[in-house]
């Protein structure tokens, strides 16, 4: 909960209305079919038109003349159809690549595709650019979901519909083998090609028969879903059949797997028990639903985290397509959500939420028009950490203490009650202690603070525990423990918690642990590893044994090679990491051949041995003392 703090060094302004109340103001119009509003981390607005048109829009609503992109004959329109979602990668301004969901020309399937900037021209995309990633069959035009957004940590999430029709004939919703009716969780990288999956998605590592692509199920239209930026929760507006609308919820800490419950159940109410459905208690429950006596599509937006408005901070936004009456849902702080009825605001036939940069919220109206969300509250947000009342530093030796940041806004930040030099939305402090923000919005004159507490904490050890640092391409799999467990693993050849030298194939691999414990710190530890060939050189009729010694040593060894022909035999010595450090081709001889390398290693640490008779190899490790 946030404390607000009166110094006697400060002064605290506000601006005093008889209610506060939130309205919506035209921002934009003259589009056909707007349907996702997105930032790409700069001043910019991005609308998706459904015909397959994506515009940008600079601050003051105008919009630019030429298309950002334009894909219109590659995208089937129509119905529910169409150019339905846009995703910019977290590293955009760097990288320039972004995603977008839209409905293929071809055979009307959903198709998640990856598309870059061109370079030259910020304002402009490459449309040549595309690669498809992945495309999903869609047996009916309804229910396309469409939308895609980034998580915190990292993954690409695609809400799809059950394939439409209506009552999900097919119960495809309940299907683990089918990709509709889902939230869908993919890692992508321009460095690689398609998709992988994540390493902690439920059926990848959960044991269970099913699309390892699936993150939760049971949705039935999830009609645009947000994550809140301060706390990482997960709100799905999901439109219901013909009796009730959803918002459906998950915490940020939430594991994968979830079912929201369609078809068996609609709302709080059962639909169709038939294929094997479970009493309702095994289904995550809605946690608001309204009838259709108040709409009849529900339309999810955002938790508003802007900085201009404190009585809007934290409350989740949504409304109806059919009726346009907007609604909030905030926390009850005992695990529930207080719903408050705001009315009908300007504009009509509501289709989407968006963010800017600032946080600020948007809407479109599928009619064409872009309206922003104002208050008559001028009282600026100061919500240091999400309002966190004590801030752990993660034994890291710093923390970095943020508020929202506002457009031409000021702050000035105390420690235990002296004033910093800082004039910055961010804090990166080294020191434990009381810290208090003072946000001023210089328009307005209204003032706000925040306080919290910094306290130094201990830093978490954590290893990988028996992991050898060489392999061969013919080990089957290794077992991979941590030293404490609740994280995951990740790397080339990774699955869930066993590493595949097969599938990582020779060479250096990085294999990667990450822990995150309860209060959110982020600990990561790696090991390199060395998949070699190592395969038929002791087998060979000609080779018999070989022998190395001393090993461990100080530096100095000996080959000791037992054959029964004469044949040219090449040694080398490497690290670890494999730089050469030696190498020199040798003929051994039938019978007993000694071979003592004419070069001493310096450093202490593991070395390896590799003998290559041409054909085959053999990896010996040594260890130097």
């Amino acid at each position: 909960m946030r404390r607000i703090i009166t110094l006697s060094s400060i002064l605290i302004l506000s601006c005093f209305f008889t209610k506060a109340q939130v309205s919506l103001v035209p921002f934009a119009s003259g589009l056909s079919s707007p349907v996702d509003i997105k930032n790409c981390g700069d001043e910019r607005l991005f609308v998706v038109d459904q015909p397959g048109y994506i515009y940008i829009f600079d601050t003051a609503g105008n919009r630019l003349s030429t298309p950002f992109l334009d894909i219109h004959t590659r995208v089937k329109t129509g119905s529910e159809q169409g150019l339905l979602g846009l995703a910019f990668a977290p590293d955009y301004q760097e990288s320039g690549f972004f995603y977008v969901n839209y409905t293929a020309q071809t055979r009307g399937n959903t198709r998640i595709s990856r598309f870059k900037v061109t370079p030259l021209d910020s304002n402009i995309a490459n449309d040549s650019s595309e690669e498809i990633l992945l495309e999903i069959w869609q047996p009916y035009s309804n229910h396309n979901g469409g939308h895609l957004a980034f998580g915190a940590d990292g993954y690409l999430y695609i809400g799809t519909g059950d394939g439409g029709s209506g009552g999900d004939p097919e119960n495809r919703s309940q299907n683990p083998d089918s990709l509709l009716g889902k939230m869908l969780r993919i890692e992508v990288n321009p460095a690689y090609p398609g998709y992988k999956i994540p390493p902690t998605n439920p059926y990848l590592c959960g044991g269970s028969q099913g699309r390892a692509e699936i993150w939760a199920l049971g949705l039935r239209n999830p009609w645009r879903w947000s994550f809140d930026r301060c706390t990482g929760d997960l709100w799905i507006g999901d439109v219901g059949q013909g009796a009730a609308e959803e918002i459906d919820f998950q915490p940020a800490n939430a594991p994968g797997g979830l079912n929201y419950g369609w078809r068996c159940y609609e709302g709080n109410s059962t639909y169709n028990l038939a294929g094997g459905c479970l009493p309702m208690s095994n289904y995550v429950a809605p946690v608001s639903t309204y009838s259709h006596s108040f709409g009849c599509s529900v339309t999810g937006g955002y938790v508003y985290r802007g900085s201009r408005y404190n009585d809007m901070f934290g409350k989740y936004f949504f409304t109806d397509y059919c009726t346009p009456t907007m609604y909030t849902l905030e926390s009850d702080g005992m695990g529930g959500f207080n719903k408050t009825t705001l009315g009908t605001l300007l504009g009509s036939s509501y289709s989407s939420f968006g963010e800017d940069k600032w946080g600020d919220l948007y809407i479109a109206s599928l009619g064409g028009s872009i309206y922003k969300f104002m208050s008559n509250d001028c009282t600026p947000v100061a919500s240091i950490n999400c309002d966190l009342d004590t801030l752990n530093d993660c034994g890291y030796g710093f923390a970095n203490l943020s508020v929202p940041a506002g457009r031409d806004f000021t702050y000035t930040w105390y420690h235990n009650g002296n004033v910093l030099p800082e004039d910055s939305s961010e804090l990166l402090t080294t020191q434990a202690g009381t810290y208090i923000v003072e946000v001023t919005n210089p328009n307005t004159l209204c003032s706000n603070s925040d306080t919290i507490e910094v306290v130094l904490g201990t830093p978490v050890n954590v290893q990988i525990v028996g992991l050898d640092t060489l392999y061969c391409t013919y080990t089957q799999s290794v077992n991979l423990q941590p030293s404490i467990p609740g994280g995951t693993f990740s790397g080339t050849g990774v699955t869930c918690f066993v590493f595949e030298p097969p599938v990582a194939g020779e060479g250096l691999h990085e294999i990667k642990y990450t822990y995150i414990t309860p209060a959110g710190c982020r600990y990561e530890t790696s090991q390199i590893v060395r998949v070699d060939a190592c395969v038929g050189i002791y087998d060979n009729t000609w080779l018999k044994t070989v022998s190395l010694f001393p090993n461990p040593n100080h530096g100095t060894f000996t080959l000791e090679i037992s054959s029964d022909r004469t044949k040219s035999l090449n040694i080398e010595i490497s690290t670890m990491l494999g730089q050469v450090l030696y190498s020199e081709s040798i003929e051994v001889n039938a019978g007993t051949t000694k071979f003592r390398p004419d070069y001493k290693i310096k450093d202490r640490g593991m070395y390896l041995v590799k003998l290559n008779d041409g054909l085959n190899t053999s990896v010996r490790r040594m260890q130097v003392n």
